[in-house]
């Protein structure tokens, strides 16, 4: 019974599962890491209050290093900023693959009553692109884009500008009373920087490789340009000057040279009237010793 349940999955099923289990993955990521313990897609900043600003630093979702957002504000007092986890916002409409930071409650005193004030944030880790939306106690909308006011500074810090109104939609504690309550965060495109990312590993690896083949392109010649000037240099030959005779010469030498090997040098055979007295005499004994031995054995 269970071998046949074994066999019932097919390798389409188990790529349909593992499909699943990633789609999973990047739509709910905070609570997909949570199975395995604490949310690491939870950035847990820590503010640090200055004389006219308030810090906050943390290490955003899809990041591995920490970055600061400054808080200022304008038109009131910047009393405190606090971190809220993303299941404490947690909407229908709210995508929190598009919120990379924690979001934040910022609270302002002294602001004239029915007045705007306004909130100022700095960071190197926004972009043009980035917006920053805020909960509204209206029904209809709960979430806003603030349209804030973006203004580039130099090192590539931005800075958002994000006004709201006392008593206003905006403004959590609903009463004109000279304090505003925000309650929002930075969104960024998920699929825009998941792009974006890509786009320039993908250029980053070819621009490596190019300027690694570069490289050796240059070393190639430096190395052939060395190993030339220590070989001696070829004398090159001018065919209009060369000696008739001495190249009749030379191929005769050559002629001569190469066919000397291929012939055989045979030995003249020796006539009997050439040979001494002493030689036949020498020849008649060994011939005679031989067939003495011969004999012996038969």
């Amino acid at each position: 019974m269970i071998k046949n349940e074994m066999r019932s999955y097919t390798p389409f099923k188990y790529l349909i599962i593992s499909l699943s289990l990633l789609y999973c993955i990047l739509l709910y990521p905070s609570n997909s890491f949570a199975v395995f313990g604490e949310d690491i897609e939870k950035p847990r900043p820590k503010f640090t209050v200055g004389e006219d600003k308030i810090s906050a630093k943390f290490i955003p979702r899809a990041k591995s290093t920490s970055i600061i957002i400054d808080f200022k504000a304008s038109g009131g007092k910047l009393v405190n900023v606090t971190g809220i986890d993303f299941e404490a916002l947690q909407r229908p409409e709210l995508d929190i693959k598009n919120y990379k930071s924690s979001f934040f409650e910022i609270k302002l005193e002294n602001v004239e009553q029915d007045s705007e004030a306004a909130i100022h944030l700095f960071s190197n880790f926004f972009s043009g692109s980035t917006e920053f939306w805020l909960v509204t106690r209206n029904q209809k909308e709960p979430w806003i884009n603030t349209e804030a006011q973006k203004i580039v500074h130099p090192d590539m810090v931005y800075e958002l500008v994000v006004k709201a109104k006392d008593g206003g939609p905006s403004d959590m504690d609903g009463a004109i009373d000279g304090r505003i309550t925000l309650l929002g965060g930075p969104k960024d495109s998920f699929w825009g920087y998941a792009l974006g990312t890509l786009f320039i590993r993908f250029f980053g690896i070819f621009l490596v490789l190019g300027i690694l083949m570069i490289g050796m392109i240059i070393s190639g010649k430096v190395f052939s340009g060395i190993m030339k000037k220590k070989d001696d240099p070829i004398p090159s030959v001018d065919e209009k000057n060369i000696n008739p005779k001495v190249a009749a010469a030379i191929a005769v030498a050559l002629k001569i040279h190469l066919s000397a090997g291929k012939e055989r040098i045979r030995p003249e055979p020796v006539s009997n009237e050439e040979q001494s007295t002493w030689s036949k005499q020498g020849s008649k004994r060994i011939m005679s010793d031989r067939s003495v031995v011969f004999n012996r054995h038969t």
